[in-house]
């Protein structure tokens, strides 16, 4: 049966029934996040050194407004480059809801909080 076809109880397993390949169970889910992560820390940490090294460092605008967003970036390249390794390593939703995220988890609930913020 259409599950658009009729009304579905929140209480019911068939209304809310996952795809069998869910983008977050692969392992490129966690591996593609930590390979672009990275290289996006290296050319930003590269872009802050060319700024550093040059003859005008910081006393143009375009050179701040660089150096600023080049830092901004490094600090979310890293948190993407993390991808799942600060998440907590036993989430109860995974049995309720029927799925499990991919890649390597160390972390607890401050870990991942961390992260988020």
């Amino acid at each position: 049966m259409n599950n658009s076809s009729r009304d579905c109880d929140t209480n019911d397993p068939e209304c809310f029934s996952a795809p069998t390949a869910v983008p977050w169970e692969t392992d490129y889910a966690a591996l593609v996040p930590r390979f672009t992560g990275g290289l996006s820390v290296i050319s930003s940490t590269l872009i802050i050194y060319v700024i550093l090294r040059s003859e005008t460092r910081l006393s143009s605008i375009y050179h701040r407004i660089m150096f600023g967003m080049s830092l901004a970036d490094i600090c979310g390249s890293i948190a993407m480059a993390l991808t799942s390794l600060p998440m907590p390593s036993y989430m109860p939703k995974e049995e309720v809801f029927g799925y499990s995220w991919a890649g390597t988890r160390l972390g607890n609930t401050y870990t991942c909080n961390a992260q988020g913020f």
